[in-house]
């Protein structure tokens, strides 16, 4: 028998027929084993089925009331003290109760052999044996089941965390498109009319970072150097917006492309960079920087602050859309292997990110 057929055995509530076989054959014990064959049969009959039915009623308040009442919620000596106080007020019912039968059947039956004292102490512990042995039944059979139950409640709701876990990633990681797209969007509107080439050719990078977003994306983990990558062709996309005045510098060293990183968390932080780094003609500048040293990256980006607020996208952008989104998703995966910090003067805004790529293996 393997152990899915064990489980579902113990996992199962007892069927009405297993009750029935069990008490046949505490029944058929009685009978047979703890019963004095020398005395008359009417008289064993009587007595072995006076004991089963009180059996039966002190097994069922042992397994419906004081296991489930004491022994389960942690109360063992009430449970004990219970089944003691159970033990003699039964032990006195039965005697009281076996001395009328014997008493009847020696008055109106006197040529009965009837029990004698060593006989009723041997049927006395049978019937205990009994009782006991129904009640430790029921608690193996409980325990396990609840074990079971417990077991299944805790992988129901680890397997709902993770679940709600991704819907807030996949949450998070889709806003991203509509936001980048409307903002880039905005900005393509500008150069359709001034320059319909240029406009072309954003479209066309535009369609290839899409690519990425929709098809590379739609994973737990990407390369490092692919997303790399993709910063750098939304540079590009960035330049041909602003032909005049691009001080961007993005420096990166020489990555494996083994390393892997969660999809876009790292593109919020330059696309913010953007919206408060250019909007000065003149003094603009944006400076990304990637250092990784084994499983440790610093991303780190600093750009110029313009005086200029009057952009309606920008005071969109400042409701902290980017960022926010950032935060949280790097809360989700990473939790306590990242450190995000911000650092802001009137005429310069630095965010660091520090990142352990993977968790150390225990």
């Amino acid at each position: 028998m393997d152990n899915l057929k064990v489980q579902h055995i113990f996992s199962i509530k007892s069927k009405w027929y297993l009750h029935v076989l069990y008490w046949l054959f505490a029944t058929a014990l009685m009978f047979f084993v703890f019963s004095n064959r020398s005395y008359d049969l009417q008289i064993r009959i009587v007595l072995v089925c006076f004991l089963i039915a009180v059996s039966v009623l002190v097994t069922r308040f042992i397994n419906s009331y004081l296991i489930p009442k004491y022994l389960f919620t942690g109360r063992l000596f009430i449970f004990l003290y219970a089944s003691f106080a159970l033990f003699i007020i039964t032990l006195w019912l039965i005697m009281f109760s076996i001395m009328l039968i014997v008493t009847y059947s020696a008055y109106y039956l006197p040529n009965l052999i009837i029990p004698n004292q060593n006989d009723i102490i041997i049927l006395l512990t049978g019937n205990y044996l009994v009782i006991i042995m129904a009640a430790v039944i029921h608690f193996v059979r409980e325990s396990y089941r609840r074990l079971i139950e417990k077991n299944s409640i805790e992988k129901q709701k680890q397997l709902t965390e993770v679940k709600l876990k991704e819907a807030n990633l996949k949450l998070l990681q889709g806003q991203i498109h509509p936001h980048f797209l409307f903002n880039m969007l905005n900005n393509l509107y500008g150069l359709v009319n001034d320059d319909v080439n240029t406009s072309r050719e954003v479209i066309v990078k535009l369609s290839d970072l899409l690519d990425y977003m929709l098809y590379e994306c739609d994973k737990p983990d990407v390369s490092l150097l692919r997303e790399i990558q993709f910063i750098e062709n939304y540079i590009e996309l960035e330049r041909i917006r602003h032909d005049e005045n691009f001080n961007v510098r993005l420096s990166y060293p020489e990555i494996d492309q083994e390393v892997t990183i969660a999809p876009l968390i790292l593109f919020p932080i330059v696309e913010n960079a953007f919206k408060h780094g250019f909007n000065d003609p003149v003094n603009n500048y944006i400076d990304i920087k990637v250092n990784l040293s084994g499983d440790n990256l610093t991303f780190e980006v600093t750009n110029s602050v313009s005086e200029q607020k009057n952009d309606k996208y920008l005071k969109q952008e400042g409701k902290g859309i980017g960022l926010k989104n950032i935060n949280e998703r790097l809360n989700l995966i990473y939790k306590e292997r990242c450190d995000l910090k911000i650092a802001e003067s009137s005429e310069q805004y630095k965010v660091t990110l520090n990142l352990k790529l993977h968790e150390s293996a225990k």
